[in-house]
């Protein structure tokens, strides 16, 4: 490169053009005479009114794309100089803002919806010829790109998601760019080298309180703050530290005709993510590779749903370990390390890929997001490292397909206003059929229909013999075999009980589905076939705090209703009968945090080794790492009465009916037994009305050795070294339960009450369970 020793200075004006302008004698008395360019760029931007892509006849359109200075005659910084036989490329960026006021596809009245991104862009670039081979392409070390003060505004029907106090580095160092040739043709290849990526989001939160400012009212940083003092609230904080290396490579055509393929073959090592509410999920030490042999595709398509992008892979494999997660107070006990084997590889009919499409759900307007998933993971596995022993979920198989919507969406019940949807007639947002919409970021679920199952357990090693445990699970409803078929809402807003997190109104729809208690390897086992499930949470919350992740429930309503349990095979095995369970509960919770169940006595009582042992029991120290989870059930009264003669419909009602003996397998043709309208007390004399203490289940969960005997062998000796197993710690806990009444119902005779106000008080059972391989 030739070297100038004179300084320029060029002037982006309001029209899209670059002058040339003469330096006067004071501008020539400040130059040094050190030879290199220097450039300072002020106007007033640049501005499109579509830019297009185009691929196999269909085109994706963005239309109103400008970049424009936030403040009117600021300016910009470049100098480029060669040093060392280096290119250096120097970059001052001024406050800028990117508009694109509407993403779709090309004669479709519905888009993707707009955004708008506030931010400062700097970069400190040293470049040399010669790629990773040396020859050919750009060598790239010692670099740095930065986005600083970013705010990003998602809009969709008007109202706005926002990322706020974001920044963004790139580090780049031994890192390579080359043109290179293999199987799938020419690529582009960027060789990672050490890059460090670094990102910091302050808050995500939503504007939902006015829309669209009037005509003549930009958008602008900070702008939700001002309207709307809820919305300045936030989902949370999020960082990352990201150490990356191997490669990605670019190439043209996607899965069929023109589009775009990516190879990623990209290690992850010695990283930290972190979301931060008023505590924190950390993972310390993040590790890991994402890989794909035939890449992912990038194309433009169409069918009878109309066009959509498409993002398809056929295989792709994450590898990844999480060491030294933290759940709740960064100063707390960690969980210990996780580890992650995925594997998703097509098959047949069952293939992995997304369809975007523009347009959310159709009671959202014509903006909004759609996507048709499919997914199909096979031979996959989840461990987790506590204090050195390992414990493998092994086997882990899932597929499905169906269509998630994604809109910014508001309630009308404030009042009907542009925007708002506020459900078909005679629906309330208390019940069963309601289809509005509630304030917030509302997913949508139309027809998922899948499922998942694993093998089983292996402790101690990957190729340990695979045994149970999984059933212990079950209680947070993590069954070892899982079908069904999805539909319902997810909304969520910004900001939890307290200060950051999230809040939820949900409706869940769970049809078609079989769900295993326990099943062997061969799919024989005790299975909940044939079931509905429909679910509906108001007002719930979800906060990470110093105690760890708090999921409130909020007011809970549900009915299961599982036509047969079957002992066997899930299609074919015996019915054991019908089993309906409603609940209707407040103020129930989910808590996890770090750390297990650490010392304990095992088959004895006592808070020390020597009482432990001598009380008859066995002292185990588990180690500072593991999980406890606790469960936390407030089952509410149901004050609509008892009629008489017959059983209750309400659905909000703590009820389990067991029916048998149906005709041909019709349900309300069998004799039923029922208990009916049960719900927790404190047992408070001083308020009869007091109702927090709820059931609870403590749950500590360990990978941890144990005493177990050989019962094949005379006095049943232990084995030696003891065996390391899956070992749960638990609780069950309460201070009162009532029962209305017990009802045995005739399907000719009807129901007759049995018992009639029963009370269980006090109860505390303990139990803990190890679960070891048989052989």
């Amino acid at each position: 490169m030739r070297r100038y020793g004179w300084l320029s200075a060029l002037v982006l004006g309001s029209a899209p053009a670059w002058a040339m302008q003469a330096l006067d004698d004071d501008g020539l008395a400040s130059v040094s005479g050190r030879g290199g360019i220097s450039i300072e760029t002020t106007g007033g931007g640049w501005s499109a009114a579509s830019v297009e892509y185009r691929e196999d006849g269909r085109s994706l359109r963005l239309e109103g794309v400008s970049s424009r200075p936030q403040q009117p005659g600021s300016s910009s910084s470049t100098t480029i100089d060669v040093v060392d036989e280096r290119l250096h490329v120097e970059h001052q960026g001024r406050p800028n803002e990117l508009a694109v006021n509407n993403i779709g596809f090309a004669g479709s009245d519905k888009s993707f919806g707009a955004f708008r991104a506030f931010y400062t862009l700097g970069a400190s670039l040293r470049l040399s010829g010669g790629g990773a081979s040396g020859v050919a392409g750009f060598s790239v070390d010692g670099s740095r790109l930065s986005l600083d003060a970013v705010t990003f505004y998602y809009r969709d029907n008007g109202f706005d998601l926002i990322v706020r106090n974001a920044s963004f580095d790139a580090y780049l160092n031994n890192a390579y760019l080359d043109i290179v040739s293999g199987g799938n043709g020419s690529a582009v290849r960027l060789d990672l080298g050490d890059t460090r990526f670094v990102a910091h989001v302050g808050g995500i939160g939503l504007d939902l309180a006015h829309g669209d400012p009037v005509a003549g009212v930009a958008v602008t940083p900070g702008m939700a703050d001002t309207r709307h003092p809820e919305h300045a609230r936030s989902f949370g904080q999020l960082d990352m530290d990201l150490r990356l290396g191997g490669s990605i490579r670019i190439a043209g055509g996607g899965a069929s005709g023109q589009g775009l393929r990516l190879i990623p073959q990209i290690t992850i090592a010695n990283s930290l993510f972190q979301y931060k509410d008023d505590g924190v999920l950390r993972a310390e030490n993040f590790a890991g590779v994402l890989s794909s042999q035939n890449g992912i595709t990038l194309d433009l398509g169409e069918d009878g749903s109309g066009r959509y992008a498409q993002l398809a892979f056929q295989d792709l494999k994450l590898n990844a370990s999480l060491g030294g997660l933290i759940i709740g107070n960064p100063g707390n006990q960690k969980i210990g390390s996780l580890a992650l084997d995925l594997n998703f590889q097509d098959q047949g009919a069952r293939q992995n890929g997304v369809k975007l499409r523009p347009g959310g759900d159709p009671n959202s307007g014509l903006k909004g997001i759609t996507a048709d998933l499919s997914w199909n993971m096979i031979s996959s596995s989840v461990s987790l490292t506590d204090n050195g022993n390992s414990m493998w979920f092994s086997g882990l198989r899932t597929h499905g397909s169906g269509q998630l919507s994604v809109d910014l969406t508001r309630s009308c019940a404030a009042g009907v206003s542009t925007g708002c949807y506020a459900g078909s007639a005679n629906t309330q947002p208390g019940s069963s059929g309601y289809d509005g919409h509630f304030d917030g970021l509302r997913l949508g679920l139309k027809n998922l229909s899948g499922g998942y199952s694993f093998d089983g357990l292996r402790v101690g090693r990957a190729d340990a013999p695979l045994q149970g445990g999984t059933e212990l699970l079950v209680l947070l409803e993590i069954f070892p075999a899982y079908d069904f078929t999805l539909n319902g809402q997810l909304t969520l807003r910004a900001g939890g009980a307290s200060g950051d997190g999230l809040r939820y109104d949900a409706d869940f729809f769970v049809t078609d589905a079989n769900a295993a208690i326990t099943v062997d390897e061969s799919g024989k086992g005790l299975w909940l076939a044939g079931t509905r499930y429909v679910m509906h949470f108001r007002e719930g919350s979800l906060d990470v705090t110093h105690n760890g992740v708090q999921l409130n429930k909020g007011t809970y309503w549900s009915t299961l209703d599982v036509h047969d349990v079957r002992w066997g095979d899930r299609a074919a095995g015996q019915s054991l009968g019908r089993i309906v369970l409603r609940r209707y509960e407040q103020g129930s919770t989910l808590s996890l945090s770090s750390g297990g169940a650490g010392a304990l006595c095992v088959g004895g009582s006592g808070a020390s080794s020597a009482a432990c042992t001598a009380s008859g029991g066995r002292w185990e120290d588990r180690g500072n790492e593991g999980l406890t989870a606790g469960l936390k059930n407030v089952f509410v009264r149901d004050t609509s009465g008892n009629p008489a003669g017959s059983v209750s419909t309400s659905e909000k009602r703590n009820q389990l009916i067991i029916e048998t003996d149906r005709v041909n397998g019709v349900n309300g043709t069998g004799a039923q037994l029922v208990v009916d309208n049960f719900h927790t007390s404190d047992a408070n004399p001083s308020d009869a009305n007091a109702n927090s203490y709820g059931v609870r289940v403590d749950l500590n969960l360990d990978v941890a050795p144990t005493r177990v005997c050989n019962k094949g062998a005379s006095g049943c000796p232990p084995v030696s070294p003891d065996p390391l197993g899956f070992a749960v710690n638990g609780r069950v806990h309460f201070k009162e339960i009532n029962v209305d009444r017990i009802q045995n119902v005739h399907p000719t005779g009807g129901a007759v009450t049995s018992m009639y106000g029963m009370k269980l008080q006090n109860a505390d059972i303990r139990a803990n369970l190890t679960a070891t391989p048989i052989n």
